[in-house]
């Protein structure tokens, strides 16, 4: 999903200004640097999953729609899902080749398409799995299967962009309202370390700083079951 290189260079990157603050403000600056430069990594890989699994989502519909194609005109279920890898692209070419490479080892196809979805984990990666295996072991009108599971995906996918749409405002709060603390307590400690000092270095202020931690997580949990929609 992600270069490996681009994690390193990125945790690389986190360390250097991570201890850059340290050494201009002490370990309260650097602390503070480090859990911003977090949250800000932490978010950016969130992102990047996502849209990655949209776009693995989005591409199975025309790949099960080749896979009826093909076997209308007389072609076995295996052998649909060998041609059909062509007519897909990255990312899904790559998972689905890796599948057809463990079904020409002898693995069954339900099970190699099981182990793809499992590294994946997109459900609908699992739904195309069991209906090809069906299709295999039993036989029957493997198209009228796919067609269907192929117009499901479409009609599931047409209502999460309209859940997306009607609930972008309350998604919108609840991210703002639960990174902003992190952001500007993160921020002060680590542009003014010696105010932060001043508090842990009391009995009572490190009492407050464990406090707001506790709330801080307590909210982002319930900010995040309102916000999200199943």
């Amino acid at each position: 999903v992600i270069a490996t290189h681009l994690l390193v260079l990125g945790a690389v990157a986190i360390g250097l200004v991570t201890a850059l603050a340290a050494l201009l403000g002490g370990w309260p600056a650097g602390l503070g640097a480090l859990l911003f430069l977090g949250l800000l990594a932490t978010f950016a890989l969130w992102l990047r999953l996502q849209k990655f699994r949209r776009q693995l989502v989005n591409q199975l519909p025309a790949f099960i729609d080749a896979m009826v194609r093909l076997i209308t005109i007389g072609n076995s279920t295996q052998a649909a899902f060998q041609l059909g890898i062509a007519s897909t692209r990255a990312p899904l070419r790559g998972y689905l080749e890796r599948a057809a490479g463990l079904v020409r080892a002898g693995v069954d196809l339900d099970r190699a398409l099981h182990q793809m979805a499992t590294r994946v984990r997109v459900e609908e990666l699992f739904l195309l799995a069991s209906i090809l295996g069906l299709g295999v072991r039993y036989g029957g009108r493997a198209d009228l299967l796919l067609e269907r599971v192929g117009n499901f995906m479409r009609d599931r996918e047409q209502a999460e962009h309209e859940l997306v749409a009607l609930s972008a405002g309350t998604r919108l709060s609840a991210w703002i309202l639960g990174l902003l603390p992190v952001g500007v307590g993160s921020m002060i400690i680590m542009l003014n370390p010696t105010y932060f000092l001043r508090m842990w270095q009391d009995a009572t202020g490190q009492y407050m700083v464990f406090g707001a931690l506790g709330l801080q997580a307590l909210g982002a949990f319930l900010l995040y079951r309102l916000a999200r929609f199943a």
